[in-house]
């Protein structure tokens, strides 16, 4: 192998465990483990204490670019969001209902949906009683951190 190949394959490596170790942080993982090929990448690190569930993240309504706050929905509106990059799933398993839909009322710990990484499936659980008025991200896709998964209004 030539020194610029290896060179390249030395920063590629070191990109994937930098974006691994990224992933083990926010989502507070005390291991993960990747395999590709003849590949495996195994991080390890101390957690205080015993490794927390992934809670959502809740925000304040986003207005996009080039729109006003009339358009971007009720005042009331707040957003759950993606705890870590993964795999948004509506429902618990193929072919069973979604856990939510448009119009729900749900309770806090309520289960929304689920997110996976590696095989392993984390529920999004309501942090606070709401409404359900959106729900933004597609059953199979991809998301990112703080990627906005629901619209919802909070119920006092």
């Amino acid at each position: 192998m030539n020194r610029k190949k290896h060179e390249q394959d030395e920063n590629h490596l070191l990109r994937l465990v930098e974006n691994l170790i990224t992933i083990a942080e926010r989502a507070e993982l005390a291991e993960l483990r990747v395999r590709d090929g003849e590949l495996e990448v195994q991080l390890s690190r101390k957690v205080a204490a015993a490794p927390l569930q992934p809670q959502p993240i809740v925000s304040q309504p986003m207005v996009p670019v080039g729109t006003s706050t009339e358009t971007a929905g009720p005042d009331d509106a707040e957003f759950i969001n993606a705890p870590m990059p993964s795999r948004f799933y509506r429902s618990p398993a193929p072919g069973e209902p979604p856990f939510v839909q448009v119009g729900d009322t749900v309770s806090t710990g309520d289960a929304l949906a689920v997110l996976e990484v590696m095989k392993t499936y984390n529920p999004v659980e309501v942090p606070f009683s709401c409404e359900i008025l959106e729900i933004l991200a597609e059953d199979g896709a991809a998301v990112e951190y703080g990627e906005p998964l629901f619209r919802v209004a909070r119920i006092t």
